[in-house]
């Protein structure tokens, strides 16, 4: 019975993963594409102010849910009650925010010395209740492993948004306010969506409900508040003491190696999270899926990164273009940081699974509090530091985490290096055949898009023979014996690979 429990649980995580990966794989193609597609109608700066309404809106939205929708995916057994007070403490705090950042609005603008921000940032300051209509609906759901739902409703409002309205507004010249209308559209499509889908009630209560539901909450607030200081205080030192164009550079090259870190990585976090949320006490099993996701992310994405790392040039130039050139030297630090930010992600789910919310809440606070020691030496050098610092700080945030993590799970960091060494392996050797290739491709191809596709087909066919001949090594035992656990629910490359390695 428990072996059958298992498998069954095993299966239902194989089936969300597949579709938090599809869902985050197209939502992020789709980006890219449209990204990149905005870059060249509207340059930095209207990138740059949306980014300025960003972090605030960002900060809001972690406040205005105060952690409620992680405590009901967390908790063992949810009522009524706990869903009718989540949602109201939920859209009473966001109307309020809606109000507050509105009325800030114009001291938002002076201290970044932009006062054509005052009405961007007033604009988005309705994602606060729009967003918040639909969070309770998302946590039932995450609860239930439903990713099905969630990808849907997600891709449906991104895809209205910016297909439907940013780009049409932005062909017609709209400027910033392209971005700031598609962005509000998703919103409304999204909650809306995922609405239908889970119909809870709507009365208001704010009637306290027990079991330290708001205990947990406040655990991940804190956690999150400090998380969105870590990922938010560069881009405002950057605006305040840089400018709105140098701001626009900076959050573009965040987003080009964030978008594909954030797809592939939500991906997991959020089946991780439900996963060891309903399976806190079989801590084996938490220590096995932990490592595991370790081994097989990272083997993933850091060739990936690392070869993005390699060719910062023909990267900018390629995706943006030449008004974009400035940025390459932004590029490698922040392509570095992104597998260092893989890692140290996947210990989250891990900790708020097991209810150690508090603890990851203070290593981040600790990290924000070197960052911003770290960023002020950077702002008095040069905005090219900046990134820099960033990664000295990520590498410390990864170390704490991951530490505290194998901790809890009862693993060794013996373990945790074994199971990235054959990752790292591969990404040193992608990198260098990426710079390779991009030397000599230089005078066959003088076209960087047409360059940088080149280099990337070749590293990833490089990347694909050495996982194929030598994967059984490489990836690591956690993973392959997940995959072998696991036969007859993988898709068919990872069965024909298994059956490659002898398996």
């Amino acid at each position: 019975m428990t072996k059958l429990k298992s498998q069954n649980k095993t299966s239902r995580g194989f089936t969300a993963l597949k579709w938090n990966a599809f869902g985050n794989t197209v939502r992020a193609l789709v980006q890219f594409i449209i990204g990149i597609v905005l870059a060249r109608l509207l340059g930095p700066e209207p990138f740059g102010l949306v980014a300025i309404a960003w972090i605030v809106i960002g900060l809001g939205n972690l406040i205005a849910d105060f952690g409620l929708a992680s405590a009901l995916v967390q908790r063992q057994n949810i009522t009524p009650l706990d869903i009718r007070f989540a949602f109201t403490v939920q859209i009473v705090v966001g109307l309020v925010f809606s109000v507050v950042v509105a009325s800030l609005a114009p001291l938002i603008g002076i201290f970044f010395g932009k006062p054509n921000a005052v009405q961007v940032v007033q604009a988005m300051a309705l994602l606060f209740v729009l967003q918040a209509s639909g969070q309770t609906s998302a946590a039932i759901l995450r609860r239930q492993m439903n990713f099905r739902a969630i990808q849907l409703a997600s891709i449906g409002g991104y895809l209205t948004g910016y297909i439907a309205v940013g780009l049409p507004m932005a062909w017609a010249g709209a400027g910033v306010w392209a971005l700031v209308v598609a962005q509000l559209t998703q919103a409304i499509i999204t909650s809306a969506a995922l609405y239908l889908r889970v119909r809870h009630s709507l009365q208001p209560t704010l009637r306290m409900p027990g079991g330290g539901m708001l205990a947990f909450g406040s655990g991940v607030l804190a956690g999150n508040v400090s998380s969105w200081g870590i990922s938010n205080l560069d881009a405002a030192i950057v605006g305040r003491i840089f400018g709105i164009v140098e701001l626009g550079l900076y959050n573009r090259t965040m987003n080009l190696v964030a978008t594909p870190m954030n797809a592939f990585v939500s991906a997991v976090q959020s089946v991780l999270f439900s996963a060891y949320s309903r399976g806190q006490t079989d801590i084996a099993s938490v220590r096995r899926s932990y490592l595991a996701s370790v081994g097989g992310v990272a083997m993933l994405l850091i060739p990936a990164f690392l070869t993005l790392a390699a060719i910062p040039q023909t990267t900018i130039l390629g995706v943006y273009g030449e008004a974009w050139l400035p940025a390459k030297s932004l590029l490698t630090p922040l392509a570095l940081a992104m597998p260092i930010n893989v890692l140290l992600a996947l210990g989250g789910p891990l900790l708020l699974g097991l209810g150690k919310a508090r603890s990851e809440a203070s290593i981040h606070a600790f990290s924000l509090l070197a960052l911003a020691f770290a960023l002020s030496w950077a702002a008095n050098v040069s905005i090219f530091a900046v990134p820099w610092a960033v990664l000295s700080v990520y590498i410390l945030r990864c170390l704490l985490i991951t530490g505290l993590a194998l901790r809890i799970c009862e693993a060794r960091w013996v373990q945790f290096v074994r199971a990235i060494s054959g990752p790292l392996i591969v990404g040193c050797f992608a990198a260098a055949l990426a710079a390779s290739m991009d030397h000599l491709l230089q005078n066959w191809l003088q076209n960087p898009a047409l360059r940088l596709a080149g280099v990337l087909f070749g590293t990833g066919l490089f990347c694909a023979v050495v996982v194929l001949f030598f994967g059984r090594w490489l990836i690591g035992r956690d993973v392959v014996g997940l995959f072998a656990a696991s036969a007859g629910r993988l898709p068919e490359p990872l069965t024909w690979c298994m059956r490659r390695w002898g398996y």
